[in-house]
């Protein structure tokens, strides 16, 4: 054993498959070209390879991995991981029990695991730290390069309940690396969100194949790839701020909505057909110009319209390809997205649609009823009537609790709505560190606002009006200038929208005239610009 095992670095992992070469190259060319440029770790994966042609083609490259000081992993087969001393050997669920594979390859060799389950980083943990060295936590996303996949892709958060159950079993010294579906497309993302919940534990690599393997200028692929690993900030929307630790001065919020005024941003809605015309109507009160758009083959263009926003409300629900193209597109141009799980827990039909488009983007903000963060949080089922919230469920530590839980989980800004609103900062700026997680920052030292206007019941009596919240938030986050803060905009948006609710309350006459004095008064505080004057109030909690 050359390799040290807590000295080997999983941060590239590339695992070969010689049915995708392109013309013109070698498996031992692709190989050499990814180590040449960043990969830290290689694993032959062959399928489909006799065992005589498998044992010369391991050699190749063995040679190639001592050139260049790098690991090499065998997979499945053993037998041939000792045949030529390779560095180590990784084995999945249906391959040879671990105990019996330490027992035939000895103390040094590198084994590696494929987990996909919580009892299984608990049978590990039990096994101690003598058996299995790291483990590929996946499938995450779909992907081609197993033509019989047996497992449902778990997306990053079901990465993250695999950290979790690591920190939970006490198993430091498991390695990690991402398997499954990885590209340049969503790298950045996985490892900005696949940290263990108390902040001690993230991925220490991911593992790929296709994006070098098959790769025409494999060199320059790997030095993408390797880029995006390094470059430790992953920029999803506007500039996210470190820290917000401040409450949001008149100040801050005056230069928001000064902001929004001068830039005049459009918002894209996919909504459900209640809040269409609603939503459209407060964005055009907030200086902000509003598209209803479900057409996919328009996104591309739409986000990248100067300050361009997306709101995503899944009341009713767009064609999914649509909705992931959106959510693809507005990723890919670094602009924000709103989320609005409504429902979430209503169906089981909901919960599966949402927790899918969870798992495909990142989302600058999400924002739900008590019920919908409980069930995104995991601490309630969050019982709903239809796609309305369980009133009762409105104990204060519980609700602040649940929106740590989704700002951290999902790295996002987190709005929790009722009679008190809850907003928790959980996106770090953007950074992500390999290995490192979060420092140790976790959950519970996140910081709950809260937002406060007494109560407004008539605000449950009209249609979309929890939706049109998005529709605020959107319209100020998208308004944002480079410098601007998302966080300040949140807050801006909920007090405007509270303030708005209750002058709109104390003037109408019913649920009709409440609808339109709640524009009027949306339009009139946003062009006044004085925010001493609102009557919504924001506390850190």
């Amino acid at each position: 054993m050359v390799f040290a095992k807590e000295d080997v670095d999983y941060s590239l992992y590339l695992v070969t498959d010689s049915g995708m070469l392109p013309e013109g190259t070698t498996l031992c060319s692709q190989v050499e070209a990814g180590l040449q440029n960043g990969v830290t770790l290689v694993q032959i994966r062959e399928k489909e390879t006799d065992t005589k042609l498998f044992i010369e083609e391991a050699l190749e490259v063995k040679e190639l991995c001592s050139k260049y000081n790098v690991p090499l992993i065998i997979n499945d087969r053993i037998d041939v991981a000792m045949a030529i001393k390779a560095d180590g050997v990784h084995v999945g669920q249906d391959d040879m029990p671990i105990p019996m594979v330490r027992d035939l390859v000895g103390p040094d060799m590198i084994i590696g695991w494929s987990v996909g389950k919580v009892s299984e980083v608990e049978q590990l943990a039990k096994w101690g730290p003598h058996l299995v060295d790291y483990i590929g936590i996946g499938t995450l996303f779909p992907t081609q390069t197993k033509k019989n996949a047996k497992k449902v892709p778990m997306g990053p958060q079901g990465a993250i309940e695999i950290l979790d159950a690591l920190e939970a079993s006490n198993a430091t010294w498991c390695r990690t690396v991402g398997i499954g579906g990885l590209h340049p497309d969503n790298i950045q993302r996985v490892l900005y969100q696949c940290t263990s919940t108390n902040g001690n534990r993230s991925l220490d690599g991911i593992s790929l194949v296709s994006d070098i393997m098959a790769s025409t200028d494999a060199a320059g692929s790997t030095r993408i790839l390797r880029a995006l690993i390094d470059n430790d900030i992953f920029k999803f929307g506007n500039d996210l701020k470190v820290g917000n630790n401040a409450t949001p001065d008149v100040n801050a919020i005056h230069s928001v909505i000064e902001q929004v005024s001068q830039n005049r941003p459009l918002v894209q809605h996919v909504t459900n057909k209640v809040h269409q015309n609603f939503g459209a109507n407060v964005t055009l009160a907030l200086g902000s110009s509003p598209i209803m758009s479900e057409i996919e083959s328009e996104v591309g263009e739409l986000c990248r319209i100067p300050n361009a926003t997306l709101l995503l409300n899944t009341g009713s629900v767009a064609p999914i390809e649509m909705v992931k193209s959106a959510v693809h597109a507005y990723n890919e141009a670094q602009r924000p997205i709103v989320f609005d799980p409504v429902g979430y827990s209503a169906t089981t039909t909901r919960k599966s649609l949402n927790d899918s488009l969870l798992s495909y983007g990142q989302f600058s903000c999400i924002k739900g009823n008590s019920s919908e963060i409980l069930g995104l949080s995991g601490l309630n089922s969050g019982s709903m009537r239809g796609v309305d919230a369980d009133t009762s469920l409105n104990d204060a530590s519980l609700l602040a609790q649940a929106t740590k839980i989704v700002a951290f989980k999902f790295k996002t800004i987190a709005v929790c709505t009722g009679e008190v609103d809850y907003i928790c900062d959980g996106t770090f700026g953007g950074a992500f560190q390999i290995s490192k997680a979060t420092d140790g920052a976790s959950v519970d030292s996140l910081i709950v606002y809260t937002v406060q206007n007494g109560n407004i019941p008539i605000m449950g009596d009209i249609t979309a009006s929890g939706c049109s919240l998005g529709s605020t938030i959107a319209s100020l986050i998208g308004g944002l200038s480079p410098e601007g803060s998302v966080f300040d905009a949140v807050v801006s948006a909920v007090l405007l929208y509270k303030s708005a609710g209750k002058n709109a309350s104390l003037s109408c006459e019913g649920s009709g005239s409440f609808n339109v004095q709640l524009i009027d008064n949306l339009y009139q505080l946003f062009h006044e610009n004085e925010p001493s004057k609102w009557s919504a109030t924001v506390q850190k909690l």
